[in-house]
């Protein structure tokens, strides 16, 4: 499978990781803690989870639930975050390769997992995860989102890791593989890490827009057609990571993992404005508000506030506990503010930073 080639020297720290727990697959070593370790700020718990490259915090019924796959050690994992806590609910083992989870309901969730080319569906019981069905869907899938949920039916979208088909799956939870329909549309060179958008230029009624990371751009399907072929909304000299939409949906901000600029695409008028980076870019990306965006990279998070024409003017730092590409804002503790979870790829801790997340950065890089 293709490596790009920013992920070189994470490759090389996922062996020596792997490695070592190899050594440590009989020990409880390999999960120094079950629970959350609280750093020494009270702005933050870490929870240990080896290489998580992708998850999504849901608060329900249940409570606040992180659902995350560990990439190396292939399982998939729940934890219970309650207030400033966490603790592990269980684990279920997959095929080889993990690369993303996303819930469906309180306690159902979905995950892509790369060597099985599938979509695995869970429900959190008592005593752990129980495996209610695996959805084939033809391609080693890199990202799965979920688009609706209706009366025990669902639509998600599974994005490749390496290649241009794209899948939409209409299933029923607790249903069989063939139940499943499976609708595949060829869209761009590794489409990853989709995200539905409530406008478009020329599309008021949204859909959903990606990052291409070999086509250097970022495509976009209205959800009343979601077959139709993508337009193009902008390309890039560099590799277009991550995009994720403002609060209001009025601008698509994009990740460029090279060049010192980061972008971002005005959702009605179609005005693409470049945004300086104090390092070479980033990998993600986590719109505060219109002209208040998070932006991550290797062990942090660099928050930018921008003027009307994407000039900054003011930066500000969180640290993080590793390579950081994946971040999800909503309020865990309920005080009425943001907090961000960081998903750190090559690591072995998925951070959860409390808010007021802009008062609490730092003016200085940690």
């Amino acid at each position: 499978m293709k490596l790009h080639a920013q992920w070189a020297w994470v490759l090389g720290a996922g062996v020596a990781i792997s490695l070592l727990m190899g050594c440590q697959a009989q020990s409880p070593l390999a999960y120094p803690q079950e629970a959350s370790r609280p750093a020494a700020q009270s702005d933050r718990i870490a929870i240990p989870v080896p290489m998580a490259w992708g998850g999504e915090v849901r608060c329900g019924a249940a409570g606040c639930r992180l659902a995350v796959v560990e990439h190396e050690t292939s399982q998939v994992a729940v934890h219970q975050i309650q207030g400033k806590v966490s603790r592990l609910l269980g684990r279920h083992e997959v095929a080889y390769h993990p690369d993303s989870a996303a819930w469906l309901t309180d306690d159902v969730l979905v995950a892509a997992v790369e060597v099985s080319s599938s979509l695995d569906i869970f429900r959190v019981e008592e005593g752990g995860l129980r495996r209610l069905q695996q959805i084939p869907v033809g391609f080693a899938p890199r990202d799965v989102v979920v688009m609706k949920v209706e009366q025990g039916r669902f639509q998600a979208l599974a994005t490749p890791y390496s290649g241009k088909d794209v899948a939409w799956v209409d299933g029923e939870m607790g249903g069989s593989a063939d139940s499943a329909k499976v609708h595949k549309v060829r869209w761009c060179e590794a489409p990853w890490h989709p995200v539905a958008v409530s406008k478009a230029p020329g599309a008021p009624q949204g859909g959903v827009a990606v990052a291409c990371l070999d086509d250097r751009k970022v495509v976009f399907v209205p959800k009343d057609d979601v077959l139709a072929q993508p337009r193009t909304l902008a390309t890039f000299p560099a590799i277009a990571r991550q995009v994720r939409p403002s609060p209001s949906g009025l601008w698509l901000y994009v990740a460029l993992e090279t060049g010192g600029r980061n972008a971002r695409v005005h959702m009605e008028t179609g005005e693409l404005q470049w945004v300086k980076s104090p390092l070479t870019g980033a990998v993600g990306v986590a719109p505060l508000a219109d002209d208040l965006v998070i932006w991550s990279e290797d062990s942090g998070l660099y928050l930018q506030r921008l003027d009307a024409r994407g000039d900054v003017l003011e930066t500000r730092w969180l640290r993080t506990s590793g390579f950081s590409t994946g971040l999800q804002l909503l309020d865990i503790d309920g005080d009425g503010e943001r907090d961000v979870v960081v998903l750190n790829s090559a690591e072995q801790i998925v951070d959860v930073i409390y808010g007021p997340l802009w008062e609490r950065a730092a003016l200085q890089r940690p």
